[in-house]
């Protein structure tokens, strides 16, 4: 006979609190393997429930294997492999009010807990607050209410033909690219992209990637088993020898403006790049674009894509910077034989990007909201530099011997004057609430010239606040 106390079942259905009642016995061995269960009308009647309810728990305890089924024999307890988890379960963590005495603190503790900082220049994404949500709800709503059927079925999968326009367009105009829309292939990100376009480009290939430069490409590198050469940089961009004697036939470069050295490419040095990609067959540059847009004193350089007369430059970007990291919108432009040899092998993947944020970014970009937003937040970001330059430049505490940057980009380069090692400096500014990075956490290769140099990338804060931010920096200097 098997009785069990349904006054301790809560809110739950009696079936449900029945099924784990009887998986718990099974399950701790009280109920051994090859028991024959009692009968559904018999363990209905002991417990003063219906017969219904013993069905539905049987039901689900034999779909799940705890029990099987004979015919005219009835229903058998199942041989199942446990561990010492499975047979120490307990009602109370499924049923039972559990006191708050008894509870343990650490079954509400999150795995992952993101830091509170006082001031955290780390962080590389847009300033959230900046994002036009008014006009990105008003082309929503436009979105939802002229659309049916193409929001809901599967897009394209190089993405929604409007987009890819839109793309085209305003590459044309800002970046100087003659290119089609059939050439763009839109993704939910650059990871995702950088997954696809590996599996078009030669299986023997050795990837350069520029040193110090954007820390993600190598770990990219790293996470698909490729093998990978670090590339030096210098003052005109990345350097063709370190190129040339690294054996790498493929290289990742910033030529528009590099992340964080804000290196821009010479003219002669994009004609040695180009030069290079057209030696032979599997050479080929992956130009990042990544906040191309963020140039405030002259026009943005020109894209390498547009000099590329070999088809040997595949470029990437994103809207991750230029809106938000929410919109999972990105996008790559490959040479058309690479893209015939996308089409032919990738056709049958579902694109990843919403269809209806495709459609509403490219009404934004086609009624020209995203290149007002653009000047917008350009304004705020030039504003926002001169105002963390002229903070620093006050302090009489910061041993800047130079400070680099505010022409492009959203960070500021501080070369320091200090026997202070880059781990010293970056701990010392945690204890003060400060979240900051060295040059040389970019490096995968560390040189002289790239330690004792902080990276700040503008973060929001109020005067106020970034006045005390750069006293408090400034005074780990002095404390050393």
């Amino acid at each position: 006979m098997l009785i069990y106390d349904f006054s301790k079942r809560g809110a739950h259905p009696l079936y449900e609190y029945l099924y784990h009642c009887l998986k718990e016995d099974i399950l701790s061995g009280r109920i051994p393997a090859g028991t024959k269960l009692p009968s559904k009308r018999e363990l209905a009647s002991d417990n003063q429930i219906s017969v219904r309810t013993v069905m539905n728990a049987y039901d689900q305890l034999l779909t799940e294997g705890y029990i099987t089924s004979e015919e005219k024999r009835g229903y058998f307890a199942a041989e199942l492999e446990t561990t010492p988890e499975q047979t120490s379960f307990s009602m109370h963590s499924s049923f039972a009010q559990v006191p708050e005495e008894e509870r343990d603190p650490e079954d509400s503790e999150p795995l992952y807990k993101e830091d509170n900082w006082y001031a955290d220049f780390t962080s590389n994404n847009t300033i959230y607050e900046k994002f036009p949500f008014s006009l990105w709800r008003k082309t929503m709503r436009e979105v939802l209410s002229e659309y049916d059927l193409e929001l809901v079925q599967r897009a394209h999968f190089l993405g929604v033909p409007a987009l890819r326009r839109a793309i085209a367009d305003y590459l044309y105009r800002s970046r100087g690219m003659n290119i089609s829309p059939e050439c763009i292939v839109i993704g939910a990100s650059i990871e995702y992209l950088y997954e696809k376009l590996i599996k078009l480009l030669p299986a023997h290939s050795i990837y350069g990637a520029e040193n110090p430069g954007y820390r993600k490409i190598p770990r990219i590198y790293e996470e698909f088993g490729l093998p990978w050469r670090s590339i030096e940089m210098d003052e005109s961009g990345i350097s063709m020898d370190s190129l040339r004697g690294s054996g790498a036939n493929i290289v990742h470069v910033s030529p528009e403006h590099h992340y964080p050295l804000g290196t821009v490419t010479t003219a002669g040095r994009r004609q040695e790049l180009l030069s290079w990609a057209a030696e032979a067959t599997d050479h080929y540059i992956i130009e990042d674009d990544y906040d191309c847009e963020f140039r405030y004193s002259t026009k943005s350089i020109p894209a390498l894509q547009s000099m590329d007369l070999s088809h040997r430059v595949i470029y990437m970007n994103t809207f991750s910077k230029s809106l938000a990291p929410a919109i999972r919108i990105s996008y790559m432009v490959l040479p058309k034989k690479l893209m015939e040899r996308y089409i032919s092998r990738a056709n049958f993947y579902s694109n990843s990007a919403s269809s209806c944020e495709q459609y509403a970014l490219a009404r934004f970009i086609e009624n020209g909201s995203f290149e007002r937003h653009l000047s917008r937040l350009k304004k705020y970001y030039r504003q926002e530099g001169e105002r963390l330059l002229r903070i620093i430049k006050q302090s009489s505490l910061i041993p800047a011997s130079r400070i680099t940057g505010g022409s492009c980009g959203t960070h500021l380069l501080v070369y320091l004057d200090t026997s202070m090692t880059d781990v010293e400096i970056r701990w010392a500014a945690r204890s003060k609430g400060i979240n900051l990075a060295c040059l040389s956490e970019f490096c995968t290769e560390i040189q002289p010239e790239y330690e004792h140099v902080l990276v700040l990338n503008y973060c929001d804060l109020d005067e106020r606040t970034l006045v005390e931010t750069v006293r408090r920096l400034g005074n780990i200097f002095i404390q050393w």
